[in-house]
């Protein structure tokens, strides 16, 4: 098979959690859809393409450690009659709604609208987190398939819960079965086990879950966990110390899972994950929306934390932004905060590294540009105000690309350039999306 050769020039290379962080006028060569060398000068051999990127900045590709793109038609949707007083309210009287609303056609809106908004914001690799009650069999081959229109890579995960009954539950199970079957040796997709909160799983549930799970060569759970103190005191009533007990006493813990929020867990909780190696994450701006909480500094820094969106917007550099801002007004002055930057391109990279890499028996490098790493670049036509180093990076990322990249590229093709997507029709995706908005919103109101 012929490899096709590209050479992107001219360009300022950051790489927010690496040494050298920043190389200017740099030359990337890409081999098929891995990045061969990144230097100052320019490289030996022949290419099939050259671009001249005129001087603007690129940043890897982003990684939204934990997405919803179900919720992608949500924005403006029509509040509940009667304000919810508090986290459960909040998913009975919206989301538990909405997600049940969800046929083939108003998923598939959400999956395109979604991937779409993700690639424009510079974000090429998606952990998503799934639910359509309505709409199960086939849900995540659909999603993969959309996702590879667009280029991106994509975890897969449908939520279980026992809140819709005990058909829907096996049908969500089975989808997740299936989906890891279909796509475990894919390499650009990574299905999971996708679990609902706890609180809605009985023991029974969680039985079946990890008798199906260990009957797989493979696996990992995508679980939110003690979002809300709730969810905490179920497992309570239920006779465990914790929810993170209650999954190690089913055995669902492990070194491919990921572990969501975490706001309420105990240091004891916070050894467990340490001791199966499973990945944590932290969504911000979700948190702040729900008024749950926000995760203490020490969870972060100590399970080397991932960042999320959980369904708010597509856009890391914003999430990240919010994240530091939300934080500071909890803080009092001279109180030490947590490294954002870290979190979204270094904790980030490992993890969707690790879990792109375990199905294959490989070596998957995701979230830098750098050589033997997926070409997976966000490209921004950036005029920095102020003098840009290794030392001002911080400042120019997060207040200065405020604006959406003009050029992504993902497996070493370009997939938007001069902010138009190249492959598909925003145009006609938005447009559908729209339709299918007012029709999901008249479902469920």
């Amino acid at each position: 098979m012929i490899v096709k050769k590209t050479l992107l020039k001219n360009l300022h290379v950051i790489n927010p959690c690496s040494d050298p962080a920043l190389l200017e006028n740099a030359y990337v060569a890409i081999s098929g859809d891995t990045i061969e060398s990144v230097s100052s000068s320019e490289p030996s051999g022949e290419f099939d393409v050259v671009h001249d990127l005129c001087g603007k900045t690129a940043l890897p590709g982003m990684i939204n450690a934990h997405h919803h793109l179900y919720s992608a038609l949500a924005v403006g949707m029509p509040l509940p009659k009667n304000n919810p007083r508090n986290f459960n309210e909040i998913l009975e009287q919206v989301w538990w709604k909405m997600d049940l609303a969800l046929d083939h056609d108003s998923t598939q809106a959400c999956f395109e609208a979604g991937l779409v908004d993700s690639l424009k914001a510079g974000t090429t690799t998606i952990i998503d987190h799934h639910c359509s009650p309505s709409y199960i069999e086939g849900s995540l081959s659909l999603l993969a398939e959309t996702s590879e229109k667009l280029g991106l890579n994509i975890s897969t995960a449908f939520e279980i819960s026992d809140r819709n009954g005990q058909e829907i539950f096996e049908a969500s199970l089975q989808e997740n079965l299936a989906a890891v079957s279909k796509f475990s040796a894919t390499q650009y997709v990574h299905p999971m086990l996708g679990l609902h909160a706890s609180f809605t799983l009985s023991d029974a549930s969680l039985r079946k879950i990890r008798d199906a799970a260990g009957k797989l060569d493979s696996w990992g759970i995508h679980s939110h966990v003690s979002e809300d103190k709730a969810d905490e005191a179920d497992a309570l009533n239920k006779g465990y110390n914790s929810v993170l007990e209650r999954l190690e006493e089913f055995n669902l813990l492990n070194e491919n899972g990921l572990i969501i929020h975490g706001l309420h867990i105990k240091d004891s909780d916070l050894e467990l994950i340490q001791k199966h190696g499973s990945q944590f994450v932290h969504n911000p701006s979700s948190n702040a929306n729900n008024r749950v909480g926000m995760t203490p500094n020490k969870n972060l820094n100590k399970l080397k934390s991932g960042l999320g969106t959980d369904g708010m917007q597509s856009n890391m550099l914003r999430e990240g932004k919010e994240g530091m801002l939300i934080r500071s007004s909890h803080l009092e002055g001279g109180e030490d905060s947590v490294d954002y930057m870290q979190l979204l391109f270094k904790n980030n990279a490992e993890i969707a590294s690790k879990l792109f890499s375990g199905r294959l028996g490989g070596s998957r490098k995701l979230g830098y540009i750098l050589p033997e790493h997926q070409a997976d670049l966000a490209i921004f036509d950036y005029l920095p105000r102020t003098p840009i180093s290794a030392s001002t990076i911080f400042g120019n990322i997060f207040f200065g690309l405020s604006g959406l990249p003009c050029d992504v590229m993902t497996r070493g093709e370009f997939r938007i350039r001069d902010y138009q997507l190249l492959q598909v029709s925003e145009q006609e995706i938005k447009a559908n999306a729209v339709a299918q908005a007012k029709k999901l919103w008249s479902n469920f109101n």
